[in-house]
């Protein structure tokens, strides 16, 4: 099974590296206590999620069989970890209650999605990529991304971005999803299991930001001081 696994990473060395470039991020956040702090806490409950997705994904492909189940799945959990690192940062409690009602709302809309996608929704090995629910994700991330931009320029509390580890996260967040928010609606027509069609560069481009985006969290926790955060 091994030999498998090698000749299917040589044929597809993109989505594979983007796979376990993850391994990066846990382990700093591991080494340096970086789960000390909540945000970098859900983060790392982020990379470990999206790391066994992956390779779920990962062996489903290279058995032949229906993966997007997996990824459908994945986009409720993901969101609701990537907000919650926000509800740690933002101060306003305003923010905070709006973050935790688009958690619920997003959970309740991404099972429709999924259900309405999918009308034969026990049919795993014909299921398709949602329609909505990818974009709705990546259009809600970026926002809050901007929200918090906005509120760390006001508070002038950051004296230096570039050594900030949020920032770094925030940065590879609003990369990736800038860069799928587009060609997530193509997905429900185009990754079919019966009939995949092949977007050339677009379908390559996510997995191609999804490296720097661990990248970026990479530079961020390596940012993270364990002993500054214990005296704050």
């Amino acid at each position: 099974m091994f030999e498998t696994y090698f000749a299917y990473s040589l044929r597809k060395p993109i989505p594979c590296f983007s796979t376990f470039i993850t391994l990066l991020p846990i382990v700093l956040i591991i080494t340096r206590k970086a789960y000390l702090d909540p945000t970098f806490k859900l983060l790392l409950f982020y990379s470990l999620s999206k790391l066994i997705t992956d390779l779920l994904i990962f062996d489903s492909a290279v058995r032949q069989q229906n993966s997007i189940v997996y990824f459908n799945i994945s986009i409720p959990v993901f969101y609701s970890l990537l907000a919650g690192m926000f509800y740690f940062k933002f101060s306003s409690s305003t923010y905070k209650k709006g973050i935790l009602y688009s958690i619920g709302g997003f959970l309740v809309f991404a099972i429709w999605d999924i259900s309405n996608s999918n009308l034969e929704i026990t049919d795993f090995q014909n299921h398709r990529a949602v329609l909505f629910a990818k974009t709705v994700e990546g259009v809600l991330i970026i926002v809050l991304i901007l929200m918090y931009f906005y509120e760390i320029i006001n508070s002038l509390v950051i004296p230096d971005l570039l050594t900030f580890p949020f920032f770094w996260v925030c940065s590879g967040l609003l990369l990736y999803y800038s860069s799928f928010i587009f060609i997530a609606p193509i997905l429900h027509y185009a990754a079919s299991w019966k009939n995949i069609q092949d977007l050339g560069i677009a379908r390559t481009v996510p997995y191609i930001f999804e490296i720097i985006c661990a990248l970026f969290f990479s530079v961020g926790v390596y940012h993270f001081s364990a002993d500054d955060y214990a005296k704050q």
